[in-house]
């Protein structure tokens, strides 16, 4: 987080022979920041929208609680974000997920992320937040806090496009999703579509990192879809997203579970 910008200040010691400090001006600090004068970086940004309700295109609009939201920023939609076990047979002893895991809306819809269990984040990628960019390029890089279980977030997409989407905490188990925001035509896709393998990170290369600790491991296998194997799945292509306009988790992972079947048995 940066420093609290009230305490970026001079040095107002009359001693010539003091260190002379550089200045800063608060507002030039904030805007290359890319944060408006009015919010405070130590309050938070809710503090801020109080008196006027206002979707930051950084930090979105986070409540503590669902019935929090404004009546000025009433969601066009809602995702879910969920950690459950769907299969009581299954391997997998808890699976994190967005549900719907596809999305589609309108431009200058806005969705509300409603977490129904705690610890997550709706994070973008973005090249400055530390990932590979999958957001269209006039998309800021934006992110939730943390938030409790029984809050919300809300945020306005404005830009069209495609837009993947993952949660902090539980992006090594797989728990990303796909908004897909206006009509697009396939000649509108983004070019990282086309490209898999360059989707980061946890990939084959680091499923076989986690076993090789020990040689108690040999015989492990990871269990938990990567973020690869859900944003590849042909459930969220952007053209089946518009078409049904929001794709279930539990299509893409019973696509993941028959071609896990098929790998097995073949």
């Amino acid at each position: 987080m940066p420093p609290d910008t009230d305490s970026i200040r001079s040095d107002d010691s009359s001693d010539a022979s003091a260190v002379e400090r550089p200045t800063f001006e608060r507002r030039s600090l904030l805007k290359a920041l890319g944060v408006g004068a009015g919010f405070s970086l130590t309050s938070g940004v809710a503090a801020g929208m109080q008196d006027q309700p206002e979707i930051h295109p950084n930090f979105g609009y986070p409540v503590r609680n669902t019935g929090d939201v404004p009546d000025e920023l009433r969601p066009d939609r809602e995702v879910r974000l969920l950690a459950s076990k769907l299969d009581p047979a299954a391997e997998i002893p808890i699976l994190f997920y967005f549900d719907p895991v596809g999305l589609h809306v309108d431009s200058g819809d806005i969705v509300q992320f409603t977490f129904d269990s705690p610890d997550h984040t709706v994070t973008a990628y973005h090249e400055a937040i530390g990932f590979q960019t999958r957001v269209p390029e006039e998309a800021p890089p934006f992110s939730s806090p943390i938030a409790p279980l029984d809050g919300a977030w809300l945020y306005r997409f404005d830009h069209g496009g495609v837009y993947d989407l993952y949660c902090g905490p539980h992006h090594v188990l797989g728990m990303v999703m796909r908004v897909v925001v206006g009509d697009l035509d396939e000649a509108d896709y983004p070019a990282y579509l086309e490209t898999p393998e360059e989707i980061p990170p946890f990939g084959e290369e680091f499923e076989q990192l986690l076993v090789q600790f020990s040689d108690a491991n040999e015989s492990v296998e990871w269990v938990f879809p990567t973020p690869r194997d859900v944003l590849t799945a042909s459930a969220l292509d952007p053209g089946r997203i518009q078409e049904e306009g929001e794709v279930p988790f539990e299509a893409v992972r019973s696509e993941l579970t028959a071609t896990s079947a098929e790998t097995t048995t073949g």
